[in-house]
Formats: structure tokens, sequence, C-alpha cells
């Protein structure tokens, strides 16, 4: 399969002293990787309040941009199984080539 590169913006809730940017990133490349997805570079790009609430009712949150090379079926499992954790809000994968 074609390997394309992807930019993925994960938002995270920032609350509580568990799940903080430091202690998520690893888990997310971690994540990342088993959905057959090679981390490139990862940059915080801080906290910022949401236009609009989401079902969890935080009104702010900490982006995280990964660039990652993969598979077109890399985002969808990717999107499959960060639903499943707690600490991960929002969730955007772009082609970027």
């Amino acid at each position: 399969m074609k390997s394309r590169n992807y930019s993925a913006t994960i938002v995270i809730d920032p609350s509580g002293s568990e799940g903080s940017s430091s202690e998520m990133i690893p888990k997310l490349s971690e994540v990342i990787a088993q959905s057959e997805g090679e981390v490139m570079k990862v940059q915080e790009l801080g906290q910022h309040d949401f236009a609009y609430l989401s079902n969890k009712k935080i009104s702010r949150g900490t982006y995280l941009q990964f660039d990652i090379a993969g598979t077109s079926e890399t985002p969808q499992k990717i999107k499959e199984k960060l639903r499943l954790e707690k600490k991960v809000d929002r969730i955007l994968i772009e082609c970027s080539s």
C-alpha cells in the first residue's frame, strides 16, 4: 500500500493531574503506531478556548499536532482507537500530501 502523510490534531481535556500533555504524547504515539502509522513530528500547540462545547462540557482543551505517515486506512483506525480514550475530546486528521 502507498504511504501518505497526514496531519492529526488531537485535543485533550486539560483538567485533572493525570493525562497531562507530556504523559499523553507517548500514549497517543503508541496508539498511532498500533494503527499502522509512523509519527514523524509532534507539536504541542497549547491550550485554547472552544467556540462550541462538546458533550463533555469542557470549555478549553490542550491541542497536540502529530505529523503521521501511514496507509489510507490509518486515520480511521486511529479515530476508532482514540474514541475510547477518556482524555481525548476531539480528533481531526487531514491528508497533507
